[in-house]
């Protein structure tokens, strides 16, 4: 009975010590979990994600690989918060200098006159101070906008001689942008002339750092052609070009084309510049070439879109005609034209054609002035010339008159008094017989035809009969068409406010799409190129405020570097960045920040532009 006792009691014992050593065990296990979670979770969430947590008891070991020693300290500081630091095992390593790729260093620097703004990633060894330094050292009245990031690396090979180079040539350009990477140099800018262009190119090509690759984008503003003029003659086997306007290269080799097929000998020149005064130019240009070569002589002139077709004396009217017509039919709307083919006259009982004596001129839509045919004497051809000179200019007139006697009598008088009844005429000619005065051509003038018969009929006196073929071309009512500040701007706004310039998510990158906005913008800058503009910036509320004032500015220079390389003039207009100081709609929709994120065009307030 008494083992018996003995040998429960000793049972008992055993099993409650099991009991009580899984209860603990269940215990520690449970304590580990809950502290290798509470600890994983506090590092996720301060973005330590290389962290990894085990537990061994009481223990807390820290494992992974960090991006670098601070990242480490920081995991240990966040695990000390939550349990003692004496628990804490740290095991973690760190990633190795070489293991790390280093990053692309680049610079952007755009300038407009005084404003400068730095956009990249540096090197902390050549960094923000030392660029900021030789900036200033080299252009000491900048406003610098500085938006660089550096970065602790190495210096990579070419990076400081590149970046000296650019700041160094910055200096030459005050509307320009150059971009820097260790390897290549990229320069956009405008000058103010084709030989600036030239000197600056120079410049640039001869202080360029070997063993880096220099790309230039040096432009000159095309001058402003006004009026357009063409003028082209042929006869016998001669053909000249005289003038010939155009608005690109590539327009230019077309016109270039059809005068070399007409039969043009030799490499003819020709001018491009603005001021084309319809895109219809090229196109009608080419078929009045086509419609000379197919006469065979002749002389055509245009001036922006007036034509004057003048055939050649030896053509015959049937032809001229039908080449006439076919001309007038293909010819764009806008464009007048004024074909002429001198008269032929014969002399009654004879055979064939005689010579009769006869005086011409012809006057351009241009205004230029031909005389051909027979005055009496060297003294009354100095005199026709003289007279000529003082109605229409002695820079236009073209005296090709020859001195023949026999001439019939008053032919001085008629000669004058037809100069100055052309006069009145926009274009038209002149043609003088023994019998009759013949005057045609059209004027802006809807009395032009009433104050020419008036002219001969006080002048020749009964000299003989005179017919008049004038007619009035509202058209050539002079206007005078200025565009006003405001409507530039409202030209602007209605671009604008069809599609906005969009950028890069949370960059000054243009989209593609939105380069035909500025292309727009560009082409009604150019008609006003002596007004003054501010490009505004403007975002949302997204993002810190200062964050996004430099987002705004940066776009809105952006949008000032694409207007640059599309050839704008930029020294009136100047970019200013307001983040999100000047909502136009509700930020709290999509719909209004949409809104809100936008770029506009506005004056600079006159008693600004007057200090």
């Amino acid at each position: 009975m008494h083992r018996t006792a003995l040998l429960f009691a000793a049972i008992v014992f055993v099993l409650t010590g099991a009991a009580s050593y899984f209860v603990s065990a269940s215990a520690v296990s449970y304590l580990e979990r809950a502290t290798a979670e509470k600890v994983g979770e506090a590092l996720q969430a301060a973005g330590q994600d290389w962290a990894l947590i085990q537990t061994d008891g009481l223990k807390v070991r820290l494992t992974g690989i960090a991006p670098d020693e601070t990242q480490r300290l920081r995991a240990l500081e966040i695990i000390a918060k939550l349990v003692d630091a004496n628990r804490i095992d740290d095991q973690a390593g760190v990633v190795k200098p070489d293991d790390l790729q280093a990053p692309r260093f680049s610079l952007e620097v755009l300038r407009n006159e005084r404003r400068v703004s730095l956009i990249g990633l540096v090197p902390s060894e050549t960094g923000r101070a030392e660029i900021l330094e030789l900036l200033t050292a080299k252009n000491r009245e900048a406003e610098v906008t500085d938006m660089l990031e550096t970065a602790d690396y190495p210096v990579p090979d070419g990076w400081e001689p590149a970046l000296r180079y650019a700041l160094d040539s910055l200096q030459k350009m005050p509307r320009s942008k150059i971009s820097v990477t260790p390897e290549v140099i990229k320069i956009t800018a405008v000058t103010d002339s084709v030989d600036d262009q030239k000197k600056l190119t120079a410049e640039l090509q001869a202080a360029a750092p070997q063993n880096i690759k220099l790309v230039l984008e040096i432009s000159a503003p095309r001058p402003v052609i006004s009026p357009f003029r063409f003028l082209m003659a042929m006869g016998g086997d001669k053909v000249e070009l005289t003038a010939c306007s155009a608005d690109t290269p590539y327009n230019k080799s077309v016109i270039l084309d059809a005068v070399k097929a007409a039969g043009y000998q030799g490499e003819p020149a020709c001018k491009v510049g603005l001021g084309i005064p319809t895109t219809d130019w090229t196109d009608a240009v080419i078929q009045a070439v086509q419609a000379l070569a197919d006469l065979g002589s002749g002389t055509l002139t245009f001036t922006d879109t007036e034509i004057s077709l003048i055939g050649g004396e030896d053509l015959q009217q049937n032809h001229f005609d039908t080449v006439v017509g076919r001309l007038e039919n293909g010819l764009p709307e806008l464009f007048s034209l004024l074909a002429v083919l001198p008269p032929k006259p014969i002399v009654e009982g004879t055979e064939g054609t005689a010579e009769v004596p006869e005086f011409v001129v012809t006057k351009s839509a241009e205004g230029l002035i031909q005389m051909r045919g027979r005055v009496p004497d060297e003294l009354i051809k100095q005199s026709v010339n003289s007279y000529a000179g003082a109605l229409f200019g002695h820079e236009v007139v073209f005296d090709q008159t020859r001195v023949s006697e026999n001439l019939p009598e008053g032919w001085p008088v008629r000669i004058l008094a037809g100069l100055e009844g052309l006069s009145y005429l926009h274009s038209g000619i002149l043609v003088v017989q023994p019998e009759n005065i013949s005057i045609s051509g059209v004027s802006g003038n809807p009395d032009a035809r009433a104050e020419v018969s008036r002219v001969l009929t006080d002048k020749i006196d009964g000299k003989g009969d005179y017919r008049l073929n004038v007619k009035f071309d509202e058209r050539l009512v002079p206007v005078v068409e200025t565009i006003t500040p405001e409507q530039c701007e409202s030209r602007i706004a209605s671009i604008l406010g069809a599609q906005q310039i969009a950028f890069a998510p949370s960059s000054s990158d243009i989209e593609a799409e939105s380069l035909t906005v500025i292309s727009d913008i560009a082409e009604v800058l150019r008609d006003c190129s002596d007004v003054k503009f501010v490009i505004e910036g403007h975002t949302d509320s997204q993002g810190g405020e200062e964050m996004n004032k430099n987002l705004s500015q940066s776009r809105a220079e952006s949008v000032l570097s694409a207007l640059l390389s599309r050839r704008v003039l930029t020294s009136g207009i100047t970019a200013i960045g307001y983040g999100e100081e000047r909502p136009i709609a509700d930020n709290a929709t999509e719909e209004g920040r949409f809104a809100n994120r936008r770029i506009e065009f506005h004056l600079v307030p006159k008693e600004t532009t007057d200090e």
